[in-house]
């Protein structure tokens, strides 16, 4: 997932956060509804496969 993410981070659709050794990503919170949408639902998708 992580690689899917730094896929996302460099478009502008995620944010992404350094912690320590971790990397912590997050959806950027202006992004227009119908992105935001569209990115949590492949990011859902994403998770249960």
């Amino acid at each position: 997932m992580s690689r899917h993410l730094q896929v996302l981070q460099p478009a502008g659709l995620v944010a992404d956060r350094r912690d320590a050794q971790w990397v912590r990503y997050r959806m950027r919170f202006d992004l227009p509804p119908h992105l935001r949408v569209l990115l949590a639902v492949d990011l859902v998708e994403e998770v249960m496969e």
